[in-house]
């Protein structure tokens, strides 16, 4: 998992260069969110070994990426007249301990994986979050009890939400068929 995620992080690559990033990396760059001078982005990938799709969520300004594991749930959310909650696995590479919400989720050596729980409503094409968000302190919990506090995770699951509709536009003007 942690091989995967390395890979993925260079992902990055994907807003200068995707023609190298599809040459020299284990996975292809679908659609995005990303748009000139915005340094936050929503980002679909394929993974060439096994075809398994991921949001990359990335914001350049805080330094800091996250991926969620693509479902035709999480993708179609925003469609979704009642709104929310989304819940979700978020992963977060490189990630030092002794930050706030270190006892969220599971470590897989420097890969925080924590559960989320995010609450929104929907307004015409606009995703409006409804903080704070909520975790638990394992994997697959019944219920979402404590507050999601590290401000970078925060804003990831803040541009995860938000950012959606841009993404759907994108794949939609791609002509990306994805899995329903």
């Amino acid at each position: 998992m942690t091989k995967k995620i390395i890979l993925l992080l260079a992902l990055i690559l994907f807003t200068t260069s995707v023609a190298a990033a599809e040459d020299d990396l284990g996975f292809a760059p679908l659609a995005t969110s990303y748009s000139e001078g915005n340094p936050a982005s929503l980002t679909l990938i394929k993974e060439k070994s096994d075809g398994s799709i991921y949001f990359v969520v990335s914001d350049d300004s805080i330094n800091e990426m996250a991926f969620i594991k693509y479902s035709p749930k999480l993708y179609n959310l925003y469609l979704n007249e009642n709104g929310s909650p989304a819940i979700f696995e978020m992963m977060l590479p490189n990630q030092e301990r002794g930050q706030l919400d270190d006892n969220l989720g599971e470590w897989d050596k420097t890969v925080h994986i924590i559960p989320v729980y995010a609450l929104f409503e929907i307004d015409g094409e606009q995703v409006i979050c409804d903080k704070p968000f909520f975790s638990a302190s394992y994997l697959n919990p019944s219920h979402y009890h404590d507050r999601i506090q590290n401000p970078k995770y925060n804003r990831l699951i803040e541009i995860f939400l938000k950012h959606m509709p841009r993404l759907h536009a994108d794949v939609t003007s791609r002509g990306i068929s994805l899995p329903q």
